[in-house]
């Protein structure tokens, strides 16, 4: 029988995540198989809070505890790296534990991963939530991302593939700085899925401009090499088309700066995963 394994992180947010697990577990009555969910605790400061009664199809709950708060990317790398060599016969499908990604959604997501194994599913945004002045943000990142990097990534956590492409999608760090962004750089098959985002469960959205610049840069830096090519076309094309020289050269000194940037984003995430250890300890439950 099939193995189902579902990744979803967390920060404190107990309450949203017991409704998600109740959530999925009343959405996946339609396919046969042993479920688990893999819980990253991303060194929440909240006790966790897990309710595990009424759950029929779910089996199995692992909470994994990291050591310190590493943010969504991070903690889904860090659990990915340490289920490589436990799941490679399992569906594995990540979805956010806030509500935005539709639970509703995952056992369609799971069907297109059973159906296309060489394929990795990934849920791309048909429609976004957040007032309107993120949503033009949001749309500048995604055409700023585009035109640096030639990628134009709708899509963020909620995917579905088999484990057994977790060697090829982990062949580096990339998708500690990015998920989305590390896995269109580190694997090729891509099937799209186009679903709408949600409403939280509870409370507000964390982001801000802060994240969605922070977000961005973290996205662009895992396509360092190809925006370093894109800069110096760009310096030689301002250069080339006549502008003010001091705009030249505040242009340039502006993609020089931004590749300094990037390149230091990618030294640090690195380091971090040399530093020290980061897993505390993994918790099993039973259902």
């Amino acid at each position: 029988m099939k193995n189902f394994t579902i990744i979803t992180p967390t920060f404190n947010d107990w309450k949203s995540l017991n409704k998600l697990i109740f959530e999925i577990d009343k959405n996946l009555k339609n396919l046969k198989g042993h479920f688990s969910i893999f819980v990253i605790n991303d060194c929440s400061t909240i006790k966790p809070n897990l309710s595990f009664k009424k759950l029929k199809n779910i089996k199995k709950i692992k909470i994994l505890n990291l050591s310190r708060n590493l943010g969504s990317q991070k903690a889904i790398y860090t659990a990915l790296v340490h289920l490589k060599n436990k799941i490679d016969k399992s569906i594995i499908t990540i979805i956010d534990s806030d509500g935005e990604d539709d639970p509703t959604k995952i056992t369609k997501m799971i069907k297109l991963s059973l159906a296309n194994p060489n394929l990795i599913i990934t849920a791309n945004r048909l429609k976004r939530t957040e007032i309107f002045f993120y949503k033009i943000l949001n749309y500048c990142r995604l055409i700023f991302t585009f035109i640096l990097t030639g990628k134009y990534i709708d899509f963020g956590n909620f995917s579905s593939f088999n484990g057994k492409l977790l060697n090829k999608i982990l062949i580096n760090r990339n998708l500690g700085l990015a998920y989305s962004a590390g896995i269109l750089k580190n694997y090729k098959g891509i099937k799209k899925c186009y679903l709408r985002k949600r409403k939280r469960y509870y409370g507000d959205s964390k982001v801000s401009l802060f994240f969605l610049i922070k977000h961005s840069l973290n996205i662009i830096s895992v396509f360092l090499p190809q925006v370093f090519l894109r800069s110096i076309l760009f310096i030689i094309l301002i250069f080339g088309i006549g502008l003010n020289i001091q705009i030249n050269i505040i242009l340039s000194l502006l993609l020089i700066f931004l590749n300094l940037s990037l390149l230091i984003i990618n030294l640090n995430n690195n380091f971090l995963f040399k530093k020290s250890k980061i897993v505390k300890n993994v918790l099993n439950f039973k259902t």
